[in-house]
């Protein structure tokens, strides 16, 4: 397609205004998820050293977020300002149809419907998976990260005392003595070998071959000596926060494309949604954008912020009824696509009578 002047015009405008949003969203956006991770960082939930290796990794997700979002803002604003600085009047006058705008505004944005679409349906459940492998290898290391070999260190809260002759690099520990309370109870292990597992999704503090010894205490009349193979522990003091996976966010898109369960077609057509949202969408900020000079070119962010919320909104509705059997799956979540889109394209009766002249004196 040969681009014209007008064309590239237009594109540049649309381009520069589009980067603009995406770098106000963003910067709050980030601003938020930094503030969260750096608040586990304090906590100890997760190093200091993978705050920025997180976040880059939450990039993917945010953006499938936001990117409809910038289209409609970007849009609006774009076309908002040629309409304040009458541009839109003079090539309006020159016989310069609407349909021109939306097919110019269209080409704008399949590349960027299409780089959504990759994000969506593979980048970002791979920076999922890849984000939750980081943060549970982070939060296994991290208990013995803390710990000195040869010496007694103090649980948190000075509940309890471990020792370690030795810490192996990948995180075994040689003849370990560990004491702690339990239940208001004095408990002493002995175990020549252990190690921090990962069992049912919370942190282990796993014991082979060893001894138990209750009662030690004077409190305490009888003694109890226990033999075992195997000690798996989920000793609060050194737990780590359970991590909360998000099954649907990290499933591939590949295992969605070969299930024929409901929930599985469901979210494979969710994933799909914000693609089809960045045109949808865009083509919307393209009918809001014209403004009356007296207006601003600031007017209808509002109206384009609550339009977006009732369409997720809608979609979100949809989806629950997909899922609970109450929409068929064919149809699902695109009648609100659909709807807006028919709403985006539709021109009143004044416009197309003078698209017709137009093109009969053409």
């Amino acid at each position: 397609m040969v681009l014209r002047i007008l064309d590239r015009y237009l594109l540049k405008e649309l381009f520069a205004t589009f980067l603009a949003v995406l770098a106000v969203l963003l910067l709050i956006t980030f601003g938020t998820e930094t503030t969260k991770l750096l608040r586990l960082a304090v906590e100890g939930k997760i190093p200091a050293s993978l705050v920025f290796e997180v976040l880059f990794l939450k990039m993917p997700g945010v953006l499938e977020v936001i990117l409809p979002l910038v289209a409609l803002l970007g849009v609006t604003l774009a076309v908002g300002r040629l309409y304040q600085d009458h541009e839109m009047v003079v090539m309006n006058s020159c016989g310069i149809s609407p349909r021109y705008f939306q097919k110019v505004v269209f080409w704008f944005l399949l590349p960027i419907a299409l780089l959504t679409a990759w994000i969506t349906l593979y980048v970002t459940p791979w920076s999922y998976e890849k984000q939750q492998s980081l943060i549970m290898e982070a939060q296994t290391s991290a208990p013995f990260a803390g710990l000195s070999a040869g010496k007694f260190n103090v649980l948190p809260g000075k509940k309890g005392v471990l020792y370690a002759r030795k810490i192996e690099s990948n995180g075994t520990m040689l003849d370990i003595w560990l004491q702690y309370e339990t239940d208001g109870k004095q408990l002493v292990l002995m175990a020549p070998m252990g190690r921090f597992e990962w069992i049912n999704q919370k942190l282990a503090l796993v014991l082979e071959n060893g001894k138990s010894y209750q009662g030690l205490s004077r409190e305490e009349q009888n003694v109890s000596v226990q033999s075992f193979e195997r000690f798996e522990g989920y000793l609060p003091e050194l737990e780590m926060s359970a991590i909360k996976r998000d099954k649907e966010t990290g499933t591939p898109t590949m295992t969605l494309l070969q299930s024929d369960q409901l929930a599985d077609q469901v979210l494979l057509q969710w994933r799909i949604l914000p693609a089809v949202g960045v045109i949808v969408l865009g083509l919307i900020g393209l009918k809001l954008s014209k403004t009356e000079p007296r207006q601003g070119r600031f007017a209808k962010l509002f109206i384009a912020i609550v339009l977006f919320i009732v369409y997720n909104q809608l979609l979100i509705v949809l989806r629950k009824s997909a899922l609970n059997e109450s929409v068929p799956l064919e149809v699902a979540l695109w009648p609100i696509p659909v709807i807006f889109l028919v709403y985006a394209l539709w021109l009143p009766r004044a416009k197309k009578a003078k698209l017709n002249s137009t093109s009969e004196a053409a």
